[in-house]
């Protein structure tokens, strides 16, 4: 079957899924520990989406973290998933650090970088470039995943702007979803669709501009954007929760 499942939770948190392949999930983001732990700061970081499904409720086969920040790898997500016999927690060497400490048994733990890869079933991960946004995390990734029907989603995760970084990701993929708040040195809208076009996705979905009250992004300033550089990416804005279904046409 030519297709896959996406479903958007919001921030950079994604659940993909093929016809054959494991239910994959991507920066999870789902409680909102990070109002709590982060309470000290001068800005506010208290979720405004609702908690779309429980941890204890999720089913997953593959659990990724792109880098360790909270909002990406949640502690307490983490601590709550099921760790089931035959599921994988796979991220950067600071995500590995979060996965011991919340009870993700060594043999779930798979480690990746970019420019490596892991395959779980038909369904191949490859870690991709990111550059860091601060100095508390310095293994930044993003995901490139191939199924088994050869379509490909790629996910930027967090990363700051560099003129050279079009130039280190892959290219062509069928989805392409890319941050867009522009705050914490994260993409802005313009940065985004200059990156989009040097890409040339098929489609393109912007993330990461709608969780917390004092850090959100404009998807329609994307959108202009996207105009303004010339991409001919579909622009495709996710709905939350509700299953879409990308074919190739």
């Amino acid at each position: 079957m030519d297709c896959f499942a996406i479903w958007y939770l919001g921030q950079n948190g994604f659940i993909l899924k093929d016809f054959c392949g494991p239910l994959m999930g991507i920066d999870l983001y789902l409680t909102n520990s990070c109002a709590r732990t982060f309470s000290h700061l001068p800005f506010r970081l208290d979720r405004q989406l609702p908690i779309f499904i429980e941890p204890e409720h999720l089913d997953i086969d593959v659990f990724i973290t792109t880098h360790s920040h909270d909002d990406h790898a949640d502690p307490e997500t983490i601590r709550r998933l099921e760790k089931r016999a035959g599921s994988a927690f796979v991220g950067p060497f600071n995500s590995q650090t979060i996965y011991s400490a919340n009870g993700v048994p060594e043999s779930s733990r798979h480690l990746i970088h970019p420019g490596e890869s892991l395959k779980f079933g038909s369904t191949r991960i490859d870690a991709t470039f990111a550059l860091p946004t601060d100095a508390t995390d310095l293994n930044h990734t993003g995901l490139f995943v191939t199924f088994s029907n050869g379509l490909s989603f790629y996910n930027s995760g967090d990363t700051a702007w560099a003129e050279r970084l079009p130039d280190l990701l892959p290219k062509n993929m069928d989805v392409c979803s890319i941050c867009i708040n522009g705050g914490f040195h994260n993409l802005a809208p313009l940065q985004a669709a200059t990156i989009v076009k040097a890409l040339e996705p098929r489609v393109v979905t912007p993330c990461h501009y709608d969780m917390m009250v004092n850090n959100v992004g404009c998807p329609e300033s994307f959108r202009i954007a996207l105009d303004l550089v010339g991409s001919n990416a579909l622009f495709k804005l996710l709905k939350y929760y509700e299953p879409w279904v990308y074919r190739r046409v």
